[in-house]
């Protein structure tokens, strides 16, 4: 059983998470994303050239442009402006089936 984060000891914790495909605007690639498994782990994987520090959504090492879907933020590093067209991809997940990468 999942429990609400804690927000106070971690910006990533875990909640209720669903598959989504993730898409990279730029090289065409569509990869899948797990439940459980992060965006930097697939990307890294999948041969994406993606720096990562902290991977606690702290840093702001890995912000990426994001161009379509609605990303569910769990980074604490970035404003709701930043937000807006920008996400941490070592901790932020989709709210829908889709997530689109400017990569």
């Amino acid at each position: 059983m999942q429990t609400a984060p804690d927000t106070a000891s971690s910006t990533c914790a875990t909640r209720t998470e669903h598959a989504f495909e993730l898409i990279l605007q730029r090289s065409q690639m569509r990869l899948p994303v797990a439940p459980g498994e992060s965006m930097a782990d697939v990307l890294q994987l999948a041969g994406v050239p993606l720096e990562t520090l902290c991977e606690q959504g702290v840093c702001g090492t890995c912000v990426t442009r994001w161009l379509d879907g609605e990303p569910d933020h769990r980074d604490s590093c970035l404003s709701s402006n930043e937000q807006a067209t920008h996400l941490a991809v070592c901790c932020a997940r989709s709210h829908g089936p889709t997530l689109t990468l400017d990569l």
